[in-house]
């Protein structure tokens, strides 16, 4: 069987597209590190915070039990973690939900006012990034699911990832500008990357085994089957767009198929080890314009405004969205388990969270955050455990823990006062 490098690529016709991780890529001779599959991280990020009853279990160690809100999860029970009793500390004289996302991941203590009133700093995932990032394509990639096109809010609400004090990584909500800078933009006579590719990924399936040639065959199927979702969304734009306005975004009309979209384009990301690090925003915080659940409601829901509206009714309306959230962060986690790497799957090479800057939205409570992580990094990480905490224990505590399994040599984070244990 032909041995490959990690950084063989598909070329043609000024087109290059990267390889998922085959067994060719890693010789038997070979025990060294650097054949071992990378570590990825990414964080999902859901706004207003969560119904609190439904999503925290009550028992803790391995004997927990899945709640509600986090019933999508089930089959992934003994591969994730939950952590609650987690806090941050909120900085008077801003926004308490603005503070909420843009300093969810932030590495400045709340006593840092670096950027106006804001303790913005580099955030983890950039810290992380610049360590880990070596010589992918990028260091690391911030996507968006706000599509709200009123300018209701700051950029405050919608920027989770920072470059440093005042410098958003801006995020991108365009699946078609997304996928176009991470597989390039082939020519308008072209309908797929792949077209392009295609004689090269021919010649190389001929001299790889029978496991690789399956691998790099439901590989493509997969960069395709974007390709096609893209189109078809873009089509729909088009249908109802009258000609004189804006060329079509590419964005889904269907909101799960929006999310499930941009959790596509991650997966694939990392398996072509074009970037290590992603951040993903399900919605900003506040932004009081209704939004349709679609498959959920029948019609719009201001989330915002639910956890402020008292009664059982909202109550409930609050739990389905959880739910819905949760239910499509279980797709990205499912088609991370399903994609073969190494001697496992791509999601046990990676460490995924799913969190708010917020506990409780009614109260606007920085206590009791929700944390939720998928995947075991390589081994590093131990998992099918409730972690919880009593007091005033920092979230930063697990921020730090996480930069520090990816080879980040840190002794703080934040507000940070110890670390956790993960292994």
């Amino acid at each position: 069987m032909k041995r490959l490098h990690r950084r063989t690529l598909l070329r043609g016709a000024g087109a290059a597209l990267a390889l998922p991780w085959l067994d060719a890529m890693t010789p038997r001779a070979m025990a060294a590190s650097s054949s071992l599959p990378p570590k990825r991280f990414a964080w999902v990020y859901i706004p207003n915070g969560v119904v609190q009853h439904a999503w925290h279990p009550q028992n803790v160690g391995r004997n927990w039990e899945i709640t509600p809100s986090l019933e999508p999860l089930a089959a992934f029970r003994e591969q994730m973690n939950l952590f609650t009793g987690l806090d941050r500390e909120f900085r008077g004289g801003t926004g308490v939900h603005a503070q909420a996302g843009c300093c969810w991941l932030s590495s400045s203590p709340p006593t840092e006012a670096l950027d106006g009133g804001f303790p913005t700093n580099r955030t983890l995932d950039q810290v992380i990034a610049q360590h880990i990032a070596e010589d992918t394509l990028l260091p690391s990639i911030q996507l968006s699911c706000n599509d709200h096109t009123n300018q209701k809010e700051t950029r405050y609400f919608e920027n989770i990832s920072w470059r440093g004090p005042g410098y958003a990584a801006p995020a991108q909500k365009n699946p078609r500008e997304v996928f176009e800078r991470l597989f390039g933009k082939p020519k308008p006579s072209t309908k797929s990357i792949l077209d392009l590719v295609r004689e090269d990924a021919g010649r190389l399936g001929r001299t790889l085994g029978a496991s690789d040639r399956s691998k790099l065959g439901e590989y493509l199927d997969s960069v395709r089957s974007i390709e096609q979702r893209m189109q078809r969304a873009e089509a729909q734009t088009a249908r109802r767009t009258p000609q004189s306005l804006r060329q079509p975004t590419g964005i889904p009309e269907e909101r799960g198929e929006y999310l499930r979209l941009m959790a596509d384009i991650i997966a694939v990301a990392f398996q072509q080890d074009r970037t290590r690090v992603a951040t993903l925003l399900v919605d900003p915080e506040r932004w009081d314009t209704p939004r349709m659940y679609h498959g959920v409601f029948d019609s719009p829901q201001n989330h915002h405004v639910l956890t402020h509206t008292k009664g059982d009714e909202a109550q409930k309306k609050l739990q389905k969205i959880d739910r819905f959230h949760v239910e499509q962060f279980a797709y990205l986690v499912k088609r991370l388990s399903e994609i073969p790497e190494g001697n496992g799957s791509l999601l046990d090479n990676c460490l995924i969270s799913l969190g708010s800057g917020m506990g409780d939205g009614r109260r606007h409570e920085y206590n009791n955050l929700p944390v939720v992580t998928v995947g075991n990094l390589g081994g590093m990480v131990r998992t099918g455990v409730h972690q919880s905490f009593n007091g005033k224990v920092p979230l930063a505590n697990l921020w730090l823990s996480m930069a520090q399994a990816a080879g980040v040599e840190a002794e703080q984070f934040a507000d940070s006062t110890g670390t956790m244990t993960l292994s």
